[in-house]
């Protein structure tokens, strides 16, 4: 049976229950053990990826924190299948402690302002005297050096000064933000990616010691650029915003159909451009100079109002089928409801189930890439704050009961 949540939005049940994965399953990054001393998402999400992939990471938390609201959804994806204790790293006896872990650990990845960790005596020339091998993954809105460097930085801020901003929008209109937060998300990966390489270079590359990782947002946006640099250097050329319209992609836009949804259709080669203007019975225009090379970008507009014209008197499944039959690329532009309806999200486990304490089940993006041999999964759904302090504290740095006891009451862990 489905269930409907408040916005009747149609959600089917887990297949075969949670998509959780025994300890018994290969995995990838198995033994790599990262602290993940980040906050919201910039820093944790490199650690979240890594520990999909069987990375041990450990979350640290602030004694006595609370988990609102409207953080839980973003706490059920960005901290599943890590572990969480409870540390205060601005006490002295929490720095200690932070070293000891940092000594039996790989990697730390951390995304306060620049020269924080150094305040609390955690830059990387003491965690490197703590263990010369330990791999240090910073990660801030302008990078560790530089004019800028103790800036505050989001991701908006880092969409902003990377460029992006200035091109996401309609011509003559205010910039306009692409709707997620592209450059918290994409530093992750680059965060992820530097740790990655760096224990490639200590452990296969022959080096034995550590390193430090500095990703900034700007920058992760900024490298997604493509020609934007070449253009302006060689021609002084300034792009703008642009709306829907990309030169390179002509014929290439959304368009509205019959039952008020929306399709974006690609054809921009001169083979899929005919084919397109055949399928819905524009044969006429086939071979028209106008249509063909590079001339198809200064007449992208009669090309629009001629698919426009075709994609308004079909409905958006009626479109899809006779673009399918004829081999002509296309997408529909999916809102979330629309990516739960569809079967292909489902067969690929893009969304996936996981328990949760308050919502009984959260559903959740799924693992990407997919490994053929050791596959990505859900171990562990997200921990509590400090479900693992015994673990991690006893079972790990072999604190007594006593010690425990006392930096517990302190509030230290």
């Amino acid at each position: 049976m489905t269930e409907t949540n408040e916005h009747s939005f149609p959600i089917p049940p887990p297949a075969g229950g949670f998509d959780l994965r025994g300890d018994s399953a290969p995995r990838a990054l198995q033994g790599l053990r990262v602290i993940d001393a980040g906050q919201v998402l910039a820093g944790p999400f490199g650690p979240t990826l890594l520990a999909d992939f069987g990375a041990e990471v450990i979350k640290i938390e602030l004694p006595g924190e609370k988990v609102r609201t409207e953080q839980r959804l973003n706490r059920a994806v960005e901290s599943r299948n890590k572990k969480s204790v409870t540390l205060d790293l601005r006490k002295p006896e929490g720095r200690d402690l932070f070293l000891k872990l940092v000594a039996v650990s790989d990697a730390v990845v951390e995304n306060y302002t620049p020269g924080t960790f150094e305040k609390w005596g955690l830059g990387y020339n003491e965690l490197a005297a703590a263990n010369p091998r330990i791999i240090l993954v910073r990660v801030s809105g302008y990078g560790q050096d530089g004019p800028y460097a103790q800036r505050r930085g989001y991701d908006r801020i880092g969409q902003a000064f990377g460029g992006l901003l200035h091109l996401t929008g309609e011509s003559g209109q205010p910039p306009a933000h692409p709707g997620y937060m592209l450059a918290d998300y994409i530093t992750g990966m680059f965060n992820a990616l530097g740790l990655l390489m760096a224990v490639y270079n200590r452990d296969i590359g022959g080096s034995g010691r550590g390193q430090v990782i500095d990703a900034s947002l700007y920058e992760s946006i900024f490298r997604l650029s493509n020609t934007l640099a070449g253009e302006y250097a060689l021609s002084g050329t300034v792009r703008d915003r642009l709306g829907t319209f990309r030169a390179w992609s002509v014929p290439g836009n959304q368009y509205r159909t019959a039952d008020d949804r929306w399709l974006l259709i690609i054809a921009s080669s001169d083979k899929l451009t005919a084919r397109l203007l055949e399928t819905i019975g524009r044969g006429d225009m086939v071979g028209d100079p106008r249509f063909t090379g590079t001339a198809k970008a200064q007449n992208a507009h009669l090309l629009d109002e001629v698919i426009a014209a075709w994609v308004e008197t079909k409905t958006l499944a009626e479109a899809m089928e006779i673009l399918v039959e004829a081999g002509v690329p296309f997408g529909p532009v999916n809102t979330i409801a629309d990516i739960f309806a569809d079967e292909h999200v489902w067969a690929r486990q893009n969304i996936i189930a996981v328990p949760d304490p308050v919502h009984d089940v959260i559903y959740m993006p799924g693992i990407v890439p997919h490994l053929s041999m050791t596959p990505g999964a859900i171990y562990a759904p997200t921990p509590e704050i400090g479900q693992h302090n015994r673990e991690v504290y006893q079972g790990m740095l072999h604190l007594s009961d006593d010690d425990f006891d006392r930096l517990q009451q302190a509030s230290v862990i």
